[in-house]
């Protein structure tokens, strides 16, 4: 699959689409930890035990692939999944001739970040910057 670049309103829209997906995704994680952290001791003569253990690592299994299938449908959708605890998302973005990130957020209401394709979501920049070199661009055309 090749890179799709976004332009910043494109990356508005894209993270408007996929809000209910990422909100999902995060449900599916707590569920995850909860169901990852849940301990049964039992004795093997108690057949109902072990049948709870066995719907738990079911349920446990079925929401990781519930979970990782709606990410790969958001990297389908030419977005860039970094962290699933925070829901950090890249898009592919040109500024100039220079590929960068613009980066959102889950909890964030839009896109006010960018950052370098070798820097973390820690290195962010403001996207006024950005905006700023647009506006100066068109400036030049006239």
């Amino acid at each position: 699959m090749s890179k799709v670049y976004f332009s910043l309103q494109e990356a508005e829209s894209m993270v408007t689409k996929l809000k209910k997906k990422i909100e999902r995704v995060a449900q599916l994680r707590e569920e995850i930890l909860i169901l990852d952290n849940t301990k049964i001791f039992f004795d093997n003569a108690n057949m109902e035990n072990l049948l709870l253990e066995v719907q738990l690592s079911k349920n446990f299994h079925e929401k990781n692939l519930e979970m990782f299938s709606l990410i790969t449908e958001i990297v389908q959708e030419g977005c860039i999944v970094r962290n699933i605890d925070d829901f950090e998302v890249d898009f592919y973005y040109k500024l100039k001739d220079k590929d960068i990130f613009l980066c959102w957020k889950r909890g964030e209401l839009n896109i006010s970040f960018w950052h370098e394709m070798t820097e973390t979501a820690k290195q962010r920049k403001p996207i006024k910057q950005i905006q700023q070199n647009y506006y100066e661009q068109l400036k030049q055309l006239r």
